[in-house]
Order: structure tokens, then C-alpha cells, then sequence
């Protein structure tokens, strides 16, 4: 997971066509020469030769944290039909650190180049990856279409280079036009209202193709330094429709696209919430013994007794439908006073108890933990018992009978408890008991039973509670040292669905007010205490309040450039144009012309003449294309019923 800045609240995007480096790749000389003239020597001349090197990438392949953000994301399944993938880089000059032609004319020496599985007929077809040395670059055979390199300072023979090579009836339809590659980079930077910068300029490269559909794509960043000759012509050394010509990529993903009901949107849209709360989906007789317990949560689970026999009781987890107004005495000496008993069903309900017993076993594995609360805890009864002994003595020492201060908690323990508090470490199991209430896509509101949380910190700071002593110095510490009822109430979601795996960068903004209209976002969203991923298709979300909305949407790393899909037009794909400032407008290009329609490929050249001409632009660069080519990405919204 990659930390960023948190813009602020008013923050803006600015675009920019291109960042040029203060100075290209390659070798500099700096001359110094100083003359000496005066009446009585002769006239000398000193000179000083200086020179440097400015090492740029080349070759690759790219480091990871150099790769800021791949979309569609890393091998995703969802609906990417209208999606353009891009990547940003961190480092904003790198598109422009070196030529795609002979010469410096602002444009992307680096380029995406898109392959199809059905762009290969046969076995014999399909592309080849590997990894070489540059030697072997160098010596690349005839059978392979390259331009032999010149290596430059710092860079070693024995230096691993990523290779791509593709026939050339298949590269030859969907490399970018030299023209395009001015188009197809940008960069961005955020600003404050006050225009000053916030965090790093960042780049984009985005394709000029669309993805296959109903099937794989695979994404090559690959290297066009210098490959195109003076008439912009991308110069394949004469390869045939079969010959193989080579790519050096220095980077690589692969994603998959499927039917759009399978996709961010419809996988949210279709997700089953039937009940909407977490309880079994069962219809129980009227008036069965039973109902009571389905309705809050409760589950049937097997349970061995002491002496070996076995039954089944209820079970319910720390996340339950409604309001709990159930309450319990804390502390306790053993799980088993937690234990409950209901002679309508016979059975007994023992959540509590396992929440206690949880708690206990999970700080006692916890070695470092459990030793620190036990001498902590130690430490601060002996506190305790000096200040009682100086408070007996005081009635005829008065000075002595101050109170020391009690030690804090060590924020390792701090720390755990407080983890427990929010959920962090419980198993599943323990939270979601039966398989049943959270099927496969599905999403389900829930609330986080406190009194089932202050029975397992309770557990959790049971540790070292031994004797009678020991449990009335908890009784009557509980509160002192904030370990009281959990104050907070605590509720949100529990979602199972591949939008979690699929989408990594999902984010979530839950609110305490009922709002229907998504359009509409209130002005205040709830503090979100935790949302983070139980297991790879599970994804939990608790906030502070009552959660009555939620959306989900993807973060803006995870928006793709792209276009317009509309139903109510005869054609495949649109534009909608926007203004200065990022707003939709009334301006719609349609259709979206293409420079081959059966391969996905888009003529950005011609996208951008007509948006130019549309918008009345005086000039249109690569900064206006990017604004006009970003994607928004939907934002889907469940709402609690009444």
C-alpha cells in the first residue's frame, strides 16, 4: 500500500504539457580560459577542460517505487471496455529525458503499447519476453529488428535489460504515431487555492488503445528512443509482416476485462443484500423460540462441554444488526460467568464468553504484550498498597499522605487493546460465524456490539488476574485506567466481493444522514476508525456514529483515461467535453473517430483536432488533451433503510 499527501481540501489539478529536464543524457565538456595581459610579460593564456556525465533511464526495467500507479490495476477483472490504461511515474521529467526521434521536439520517448490476446492467430504469433544482457542487445541477430545501441557511461555490458519482441504485422497497427506521442504525456501537480504546490509533480502515460473484451490485455511501457526517422515514420529496419522487430519494455502489466455486468459498477449494483443486516437467511416458524435469536445476529454452533459432551448453543460475533441494550458486570473470574442460559430453546449463549476467552488467548500468545500488562499491572498494585499504607500513616504524618502517581499504560499494551477495541487480529470465524450471513457478493450494515467488546478487553486484561486480590485491584481499576465500557459507538459494513481484490485502491465515505440522491454528497462524512480488508474478497468498514449512507469509489490512481459509453446514441463510444475548470459541458464528440475500430484503436490526432475545434481552443496541447480525456469514476451508493 502506498502512503500519499492528503491534498487539501480545496486543492486543484494543474496539467502541464510536458517537464523537460535541466539538462538531456549524455557527456558535457565545460571550458574555463583565463588570459593574463600586463605590460611587463607576455600575454597567457590558461585553459581548464571540466566534464561530466547526466545518466538517465534507458533500459530499465523501472523500479517499483518509481511506478506510482498502474490502471486498470495489476491483474483486475472488471469492465475496462472504454478504459485508455495508463501509469504514472513519479519522477515528472522521465517521459522527456530522452528522443523518440532525432532531435528534441518535446515529445514521450517512452510509449504503452497495448497486445490483445486475439491479436496472435497462432502459437507461433505470440509475442516473446525476456530478460538479456545488453551485451546481447548489442548483438541482437539479424533474425530481430533493432537499432544497435551505443552504451553510454555507467551503463555495463552485464546489465539486464527487458526485451519485447512482436511481429511486425501485429506492432506495425498499434504503435503510436509520432505525432501522438506529444499527446500522450503529461504532467500534473496539485496546488492549493493559494496556487502553492502540494507534494511532487508526477507524469502520466496513457494508450491509444482500448482493451480487449471479454478477455486478457497485457501493457508494455516500452522505449521508442529514437525509432522514428525524420519524417516521424516509426523505422522498423526494414522488418517484414513476419519478421520479429524488438521493443525494449521497462515495465509490464496485465489485466482482464469482462462483461460490464461484472464490473466495478455491476458487481456494486448487483451485490445481494437480502437481509441487509448480518443474520441467517432463514424464515422461522411464528412464534418459534428461536426467532429472537436469528433477528439479532445469533448463530447455531457446535460446543463442547467440560466433561466431554456435546451440544449446540448461540453464538453471535461483535457485529450485530441493531442497538444492543444488553448489558453485563465486569470484571469476571472465568468465561464460564459469561455463559447464559435461556430455558425457552434450552440452549445456551455463550458470545460473551468466547469474546472473553478470545480476548485472553489472543494477549497470552502475544508473549511481549502479556508480559508488559502483567508487570505493568504488578507494578501499579504495589503503587496502590503504598498509597495505602501512607494514607493509614497520614493521620499523624499529613505530608506523607500525598497520592503517587499511578505509571501510564506502555503503549505497547495501549496499543493492543486499542486494536482489539476496533476488531484488528480476531479471527473470522469469531466475526463472521457463519458462512451464510455474508454470502459471495454481498453487503451487509452492521454495528459493533460494545458490551461484546468490553468482554474481550476484559479477557485481555485478565492477564495476571490469579486470586481474589488480584480481581478485586481490576474491579476497582477498571475505571481508573480507562477500561471502562467501550464508550464509542461504533457501526458500518462488512462487504464480500472481487471489487475487493480487483480494486486495491477502493475508497469508502460513509455518512450519519440519510442521502438517496448520489448526486448529492453531504457535507460532512463520518470519522472512519477502520476500513481495511478481513481476507481478499472481504473488506470492513467501521465508523464512529450510525452509518445511514455509504459509497464506494475508486481512488483517483484507479480512474482511468477513457471514453464515453452512452446508450442513447447509435454510436460505440463518445466524449463528453469539459471546461477550464474541469466541468462537464453540453459538448459531446460523437461519434469518436478511430484509426482501426476492430483493433481499439483510437486517432488521438483526431480526437484532439476536434476538441480543439469544439472548444474553441487557440491552443491545444497534450495539458488540454489530459483534461479532457480523464475518466470519472462512478460513485455507487447503498443507503440503511428507514
Amino acid at each position: 500500500m502506498r502512503l500519499r499527501r492528503t491534498p487539501s481540501p480545496d486543492a486543484k489539478i494543474e496539467f502541464l504539457e510536458f517537464h523537460q529536464p535541466k539538462l538531456e543524457a549524455g557527456k558535457y565538456e565545460v571550458f574555463v580560459e583565463q588570459k593574463v595581459k600586463h605590460a611587463k610579460i607576455p600575454e597567457t593564456t590558461y585553459t581548464k577542460k571540466l566534464s561530466f556525465v547526466v545518466q538517465a533511464e534507458r533500459f530499465g526495467p523501472l523500479p517499483p517505487k518509481d511506478l506510482l500507479a498502474v490502471a486498470p490495476p495489476r491483474d483486475s477483472v472488471g469492465d475496462h471496455s472504454n478504459a485508455l490504461p495508463h501509469v504514472t511515474l513519479r519522477r515528472s521529467t522521465l517521459p522527456w529525458e530522452r528522443f523518440p526521434g532525432q532531435g528534441d521536439e518535446n515529445r514521450s520517448w517512452l510509449a504503452l503499447v497495448l497486445l490483445r490476446d486475439s491479436d496472435f492467430e497462432t502459437e507461433a504469433d505470440q509475442p516473446r519476453l525476456q530478460s538479456i544482457k545488453l551485451s546481447e542487445l548489442i548483438a541482437t541477430s539479424e533474425s530481430v529488428h533493432y537499432p544497435k545501441p551505443t552504451l553510454e557511461e555507467g551503463q555495463q555490458p552485464t546489465d539486464e535489460v527487458t526485451v519485447l519482441d512482436v511481429k511486425w504485422k501485429v506492432l506495425k497497427d498499434i504503435l503510436p504515431k509520432a505525432e501522438e506521442l506529444a499527446l500522450l504525456a503529461h504532467v500534473h501537480q496539485s496546488k492549493s487555492a493559494s496556487g502553492a504546490l502540494e507534494g511532487e509533480p508526477e507524469a502520466t502515460v496513457f494508450c491509444n488503445r482500448l482493451p480487449m473484451v471479454d478477455g486478457k490485455s497485457t501493457v508494455h511501457l516500452v522505449s521508442l528512443e529514437k525509432r522514428y526517422n525524420t519524417s516521424g515514420q516509426f523505422d522498423s529496419k526494414g522488418a517484414g509482416d513476419n519478421d520479429w522487430v524488438r521493443l525494449v519494455s521497462l515495465a509490464h502489466w496485465s489485466f482482464f476485462s469482462v462483461d460490464p455486468e461484472k464490473g466495478f459498477s455491476g458487481l456494486l449494483r448487483n451485490l445481494d443484500r437480502q437481509p441487509s443486516t448480518l443474520q441467517l437467511p432463514v424464515n422461522l416458524p411464528a412464534g418459534s423460540p428461536a426467532a429472537p435469536y436469528v433477528e439479532q445476529g445469533y448463530v447455531p454452533v457446535t460446543h463442547k462441554m467440560r466433561r466431554g459432551s456435546k451440544s449446540v448453543s448461540f453464538y453471535r460475533g461483535p457485529l450485530v444488526p441493531g442497538a444492543n441494550p444488553d448489558s453485563v458486570s465486569l470484571p469476571v473470574r472465568c468465561a464460564d460467568e459469561l455463559v447464559r442460559y435461556d430455558p425457552a430453546t434450552g440452549l445456551f449463549d455463550v458470545s460473551y464468553a468466547a469474546a472473553w476467552e478470545l480476548g485472553r488467548l489472543l494477549t497470552l500468545s502475544n508473549t511481549r504484550i502479556a508480559l508488559e500488562l502483567y508487570n505493568w499491572k504488578r507494578h501499579a498494585a504495589q503503587q496502590q498498597r503504598a498509597q495505602r499504607q501512607r494514607a493509614g500513616a497520614g493521620r499523624r504524618l499529613p505530608l506523607l499522605s500525598m497520592r503517587p502517581e499511578e505509571p501510564g499504560m506502555p503503549e505497547a499494551v495501549s496499543q493492543w487493546l486499542g486494536d482489539l477495541a476496533t476488531l484488528k487480529g480476531l479471527p473470522f470465524s469469531y466475526l463472521i460465524p457463519d458462512e451464510r450471513v455474508l454470502p459471495a457478493e454481498g453487503l451487509r450494515l452492521v454495528r459493533v456490539d460494545p458490551v461484546w467488546v468490553d468482554c474481550l478487553l476484559d479477557g485481555a486484561y485478565s492477564i495476571g488476574r490469579v486470586t481474589e486480590a488480584d480481581w478485586e485491584e481490576d474491579r476497582a481499576s477498571r475505571s481508573r485506567r480507562g477500561l471502562g465500557e467501550v464508550p464509542r459507538e461504533l457501526s458500518g459494513f462488512v462487504m464480500r466481493s472481487a471489487v475487493v481484490a480487483g480494486y486495491p485502491n477502493l475508497l469508502v465515505e460513509a455518512y450519519a444522514q440519510r442521502e438517496e440522491d448520489v448526486g448529492s454528497i453531504p457535507a460532512e462524512g463520518m470519522n472512519a476508525v477502520r476500513v481495511d480488508s478481513l481476507a481478499d474478497d472481504v473488506l470492513i468498514g467501521l465508523f464512529e456514529g450510525e452509518l445511514k449512507t455509504v459509497d464506494f469509489f475508486q481512488a483517483p490512481e484507479g480512474l482511468s483515461f477513457g471514453l464515453d459509453v452512452r446508450e442513447d446514441t447509435s454510436s460505440a463510444f463518445t466524449k463528453n467535453l469539459r471546461d477550464r475548470s474541469g466541468s462537464g459541458t453540453e459538448l459531446i464528440i460523437n461519434p469518436v473517430p478511430f484509426r482501426n475500430a476492430d483493433k481499439g484503436m483510437v486517432d488521438m490526432k483526431g480526437v484532439a483536432d476536434l476538441m480543439k475545434t469544439m472548444t474553441h481552443a487557440t491552443v491545444f496541447t497534450a495539458a488540454q488533451f489530459a483534461l479532457q480525456m480523464i475518466e470519472g469514476g462512478p460513485r455507487i451508493r447503498f443507503v440503511a433503510s428507514e
